[in-house]
């Protein structure tokens, strides 16, 4: 994840300054109050996160698709997942995986104020593309997953690869946040490591031919489906 602007209460936007905040304070309903306390913690933290706008558009593409199993890569400080757990049925469990076991932590407190002592949620201290292999190795017997993908960027294209290779045969939508990498990916002079993950993310997409849709709100979120 990129370093927060400190201009803006919750990263780099597209848009002009000052307009991503005013939508997310005025057009933006969260799902629960408390959640504005964890994006003031992670602005505090100068952690990113996903945007409420975002959010709105994550938590839209999870209830139309309404899946049977949800897995999320990347849990962060838990407002995607809080998001997740807003949109789906109330018997969907959902399994989050992050590498940092103190990004857990803090997602769990929160979590607990929204489901007490629920065991709705999985959360896994483990490497996303293990756990990726894992996933698609494992039969779906027809039911319809959602995979929400927000780790590491340098992962990402590795990720895809393994998607492309064995999702086909699924019924899953696969949402990935993050696709427009702060507007980095359009200038060729950004060569970090990351840049070059998302922009191989990028061709990736367009060689496969897979129908997708991007959604320009926050660092741009990317949305494609398998249907068996």
């Amino acid at each position: 994840m990129a370093p927060q602007n400190p201009k803006q209460k919750y990263g780099s936007s597209i848009y002009k300054d000052g307009l991503e905040d005013w939508i997310h304070s005025e057009l933006i309903k969260r799902p629960y109050d408390w959640l504005e306390d964890l994006e003031k913690k992670a602005a505090q933290d100068k952690f990113p996160v996903l945007t409420p706008a975002s959010g709105a558009v994550l938590a839209f593409l999870a209830s139309s698709w309404d899946p049977d199993i949800v897995l999320e890569l990347g849990t962060g400080y838990g407002i995607s997942l809080i998001w997740l757990l807003s949109a789906v049925r109330k018997n969907v469990k959902v399994r989050t995986v992050d590498r940092e076991t103190e990004f857990i932590q803090v997602a769990k407190e929160f979590i607990a104020k929204l489901e007490p002592n629920s065991s709705r949620v999985e959360f896994t201290n483990a490497d996303c593309s293990e756990i990726v292999k894992e996933f698609l190795d494992t039969s779906s017997y027809g039911k319809k997953e959602l995979m929400f993908v927000d780790c590491d960027k340098v992962r990402y294209p590795e990720i895809l690869e393994m998607i492309l290779e064995k999702g086909k045969s699924r019924n899953l939508r696969v949402i990935y946040d993050n696709v427009l990498w702060h507007g980095r990916i359009a200038d060729p002079q950004n060569q970090a490591p990351s840049d070059q993950a998302v922009r191989k993310l990028w061709s990736q997409i367009k060689n496969s031919k897979i129908e997708y849709t991007i959604f320009p709100v926050g660092d741009g979120i990317l949305c494609f489906d398998f249907k068996q």
